[in-house]
């Protein structure tokens, strides 16, 4: 795994949402805490009160995360992000989003709805670097 490895997660939540759906399979499955969420009441576009929940992981607890995630995602969802890894690209970040109904099953899948956003922070000096380092850090 790469030294300077950062994670951020990212989640939304709507009034009609069950945050504790979310928050114990993420305790479950990756050891996070609510408590490690830095949460802020926003209001939406049409004035809807929304909860924006988020953390950074680093060190081990970053490299903890990956692993487990990647344990976790489907052979054939990793094979197709990888195949295309260069949309999820934002300079030498990484990004990703898994659904959050999946989650509260203790399933983790890929999706770009309703999804709980990650980004997976690698310091990459050269831009051709880029899907190398993030391949190999997949492939885990």
């Amino acid at each position: 795994m790469p030294k300077q490895l950062e994670v951020t997660l990212e989640i939304i939540f709507h009034a009609t949402e069950d945050s504790k759906k979310i928050f114990e399979p993420i305790l479950e499955l990756f050891q996070i805490k609510e408590e490690e969420f830095a949460q802020e009441k926003i209001l939406g576009y049409y004035g809807n009160p929304i909860t924006l929940a988020k953390t950074l992981l680093t060190k081990e607890k970053a490299e903890d995360f990956v692993r487990e995630l990647i344990s976790r995602i489907t052979k054939p969802q990793i094979d197709e992000f990888l195949e295309n890894i260069d949309m999820y690209f934002d300079d030498s970040s990484l990004f990703l989003r898994i659904g959050k109904n999946d989650l509260a099953r203790n399933i983790i899948s890929l999706q770009q709805n309703n999804a709980i956003k990650i980004r997976i922070k690698v310091p990459i000096y050269k831009k051709s670097e880029l899907v190398k380092t993030y391949t190999e850090l997949l492939k885990v």
